[in-house]
């Protein structure tokens, strides 16, 4: 038998493999925007829709005295904001593997800021599709559903619209499963068959639904595993499920703006430590930051339940 030769394995340091949604996929901070609170308890101030209602005259003579306007105004206290966080480890075992100390540790960071911000995306879509919480909202089933041919999607869509109140709304949300369906619907089809493309995107979406105030259309397509840890058994499934949403954002959070909802987010509270152990010998990575998710105003979504099968 000729001898054989003998390699010594070597990492690839511009060829890997990683699971992870990618920055585009989470929609949250664009639902609900971010703003910074100074305490972890604070006040928002409120007022009363007093300035809608139009009083039965503005007339006067003589000496009468003018009619007199109420406007209401008070807080909400907000808060305690909770504290989130979490923790990974490496190993001396990790750190041997690379030729680059920093580099386990990073992906250790990195793999903590992943599974927070899937956290917060399936904790703020698990509130939103609560027909508890958004009260205003309609459950299709059986052949109304969009992912049968004979639904009707733009009805469905044109009648959510039409039950808003003040605020008309301006977002369209859904997960990737519904979207996925809807450009492929053959009603709105039917309705762009006369366009360039033929061919239902984004903006041509837009485009059918902006004569009812839509302004913005915004599909979350970040996935979830809910396989059971531990049993190679993987399962994956969108984050947003099969719900749509319509919504009012406000396009920059400030005084006497409406919303439906925002994340308040306490200063200077994210950080990243990590502490050196010697039994076993690792180093423990923990991230940690202080915020929540905060419905403000609930009439300002509008909730399709089950919209695809």
């Amino acid at each position: 038998m000729s001898n054989q030769a003998s390699y010594l394995d070597q990492a690839l340091t511009n060829v890997s493999t990683s699971w992870v949604n990618s920055d585009r996929d989470f929609i949250s901070d664009l639902i609900f925007p971010e703003v910074l609170v100074k305490k972890p308890t604070f006040q928002v101030g409120k007022y009363g829709k007093d300035s809608l209602i139009i009083p039965s005259s503005s007339v006067r003579a003589g000496e009468a005295k003018a009619k007199r306007v109420t406007l209401t105004r008070g807080y909400d206290t907000l808060g305690p904001l909770n504290e989130h966080s979490l923790s990974d480890v490496v190993t001396r075992e990790d750190y041997q593997l690379t030729d680059e100390p920093f580099e386990p540790e990073s992906d250790a960071v990195e793999n903590i800021h992943q599974k927070m911000a899937l956290i917060d995306e399936n904790d703020l879509a698990t509130q939103l599709s609560s027909t508890s919480v958004i009260t205003q909202n309609t459950t299709l089933s059986g052949t109304s559903q969009w992912s049968d041919e004979n639904s009707t999607p733009f009805q469905d869509i044109k009648t959510g619209a039409q039950t808003a109140s003040f605020k008309k709304y301006n977002t369209l949300f859904m997960g990737s499963e519904v979207y996925d369906n809807l450009i492929l619907h053959p009603e709105l089809l039917d309705r762009i068959k006369w366009s360039q493309t033929g061919v239902i995107t984004e903006e041509a979406m837009l485009a059918l639904f902006r004569p009812f105030g839509i302004e913005r259309i915004v599909v979350g397509r970040a996935q979830k595993n809910t396989g059971k840890e531990g049993t190679g058994t993987n399962t994956f499934t969108s984050v947003w499920g099969k719900n749509a949403w319509l919504g009012y954002v406000t396009p920059r959070p400030g005084r006497k703006e409406v919303n439906g909802g925002y994340k308040f987010r306490l200063e200077d509270s994210r950080e990243v430590t990590k502490e050196v152990k010697n039994n076993p010998p690792l180093t423990e990575i923990v991230v940690r930051d202080q915020y929540d998710h905060i419905i403000m105003n609930t009439e300002c979504f509008y909730l399709i339940k089950d919209a695809v099968a």
